[in-house]
């Protein structure tokens, strides 16, 4: 329990202050979980469609968004590289959890390049 006291205790940016959990075992969406939360780039997609049909509540959250003009004010957040990402995966100089996740699926970006761009987007972006 010692972690989470450090955690508590540390000074460091709020997307570097986590304690990881990990589940071994089977996880029963209707019994172990209260809610999913997306983020509204979401609404009307194919991903809200099957969200719904899970057996938990689905929520939505304010969402983050995040221009590329915005993002080359901040390479010393997560480095240069991942300021140069955000400006070849951008749609429309547009940012947010859907642009990621498609890069994402096109397997040619690293995931934690790509987890580095997330943070800046979910610490910097605002609601659309």
């Amino acid at each position: 329990m010692a972690l989470i006291a450090n955690a508590f205790a540390a000074e460091v940016d709020l997307l570097d202050d986590y304690v990881e959990a990990q589940v071994h075992g089977s996880v029963d969406l209707e019994h172990d979980v209260e809610a999913l939360v997306l983020d509204p780039c979401y609404r009307g997609t194919a991903i809200e469609r099957v969200a719904g049909q899970l057996p938990c509540r689905l929520e939505w959250h304010s969402g983050f968004s995040l221009s590329t003009n915005e993002l080359a004010e901040l390479p010393d957040y997560r480095g240069r590289d991942t300021v140069d990402l955000g400006f070849e995966v951008a749609q429309d100089t547009v940012i947010n959890a859907r642009v990621i996740g498609d890069a994402a699926n096109t397997g040619r970006y690293p995931e934690q390049r790509l987890k580095k761009l997330w943070h800046c987007v979910s610490r910097f972006g605002v609601a659309p």
